[in-house]
């Protein structure tokens, strides 16, 4: 009989009246796990009516119908108990969040970040906006307007990973990922005053690509991604980015790719350094200093959230082991990433972005502590403490 409906859409059309009484609330939260919840339904909907779950990589871990329910299920159950099952992860309201950074300004942290898709993977819904949230107590957030778009006919035409910013005088320099249809990456710049108004340098982008120690090649995949960019006592600034090189069997094998520059625009080549903990991809890295010593963390996919210490910013690595690991992921993916160090208003904090089966993903933040024998520690989530 015409009309009838199956199992899931009896099941779908129920979970969306149970969330329908949760649209009228206006904080933060609230609204935060209503957009998740539509945004899971949805893609559950689609693929039941036989949506591809896939894209020309053939990533598909979670992607089921029965994930997505079971998710935006819990979410739901978890407000009628008036409960905020997200709450300490942050992510614009209806997109997930994985490659992002801080910068303070005026007492502001601005926090700049992908805007990812959840349910979709990013060879089906391509990333190509920069976002952009400001927040005065790391708790409560205001969206901005994003920032970078991807531009036609260029290296970015495609996709936009991974921002990074430094500063040097009064211009804010974003370093990101610019990647064209092939998936070739290559490292972009855009320069800004006030974090708001943002100037590409076409005239110089790409500006960093693998050296002759790794392989870069327009019409293929390749690796040069997630830049950083840590600026030394004596004005000298290092780049740090996620890529491949030789190794002495004659094979790629991950690495961190170096680069320096003195006017921030043109950079030199300072080879790549791999990380003998490392036993798949080497994502992230990200610098800071601290008492005389150069700390790099970075994702050790397939693990976690990984640390290293050196005495000069280029070479000489010692590992400090993993910080924020998971057990048997669900896939090399889906571990603790993404880690920013940072400190704010007196204290310092550690963000972590765990990837979900399924693309759900959000940033955390977690207390942070130098230990007198130069080791690093991981304290409480941030919303322990508040």
């Amino acid at each position: 009989m015409l009309g009838l409906l199956d199992d899931f859409y009896r099941d779908y059309f129920a979970l969306r009246t149970r969330i329908t009484a949760f649209r009228v609330k206006g904080d933060f939260e609230t609204i935060k796990t209503v957009s998740v919840v539509d945004e899971l339904m949805r893609r559950a909907e689609a693929v039941h009516s036989g949506a591809a779950v896939h894209g020309r990589f053939n990533f598909v871990i979670g992607h089921t119908v029965e994930n997505y329910m079971e998710r935006a299920e819990r979410y739901t159950a978890a407000l009628e108990r008036g409960e905020y099952p997200l709450r300490g992860m942050f992510a614009e309201p209806g997109t997930a969040m994985s490659d992002h950074c801080f910068v303070e300004k005026d007492g502001i942290m601005h926090l700049f970040y992908n805007r990812d898709y959840i349910g979709a993977e990013w060879d089906t819904m391509p990333t190509d906006t920069i976002g952009h949230a400001i927040t005065e107590d790391l708790v409560h957030w205001k969206i901005e307007r994003p920032v970078i778009t991807t531009l036609p006919g260029t290296q970015e035409e495609h996709q936009l990973w991974s921002p990074g910013i430094a500063q040097k005088g009064d211009t804010y320099y974003m370093y990101y990922t610019g990647v064209n249809i092939n998936v070739a990456q290559a490292i972009c710049v855009a320069t800004s005053k006030d974090l708001y108004t943002w100037e590409r340098r076409s005239d110089l982008n790409p500006v960093v690509k693998p050296g002759p120690w790794g392989e870069w090649h327009a019409d293929r995949w390749s690796d040069c991604r997630d830049p950083m960019t840590f600026v030394d006592d004596d004005g000298t600034a290092y780049m740090y980015y996620c890529t491949m090189m030789h190794g002495p069997d004659g094979n790629m094998t991950p690495a961190v790719g170096i680069a320096k520059s003195i006017d921030m625009l043109t950079w030199e080549d300072l080879g790549a350094y791999h990380f003998d903990i490392c036993d798949f991809a080497l994502e992230s890295p990200f610098l800071i200093k601290h008492g005389g010593q150069y700390y790099l963390f970075y994702t050790n996919c397939n693990h976690g959230t990984a640390y290293a210490v050196s005495d000069n910013p280029v070479s000489g690595w010692h590992g400090g082991g993993m910080l924020i690991e998971k057990e048997n992921p669900a896939n090399t993916a889906n571990v603790p990433s993404c880690a920013e160090v940072f400190p704010f208003k007196g204290r310092w904090y550690i963000s972590s972005a765990e990837r979900q089966p399924g693309c759900e993903q959000y940033m955390e933040l977690y207390e942070f502590f130098w230990n007198e024998d130069g080791t690093v520690r991981v304290g409480k989530r941030l919303e322990e403490i508040c």
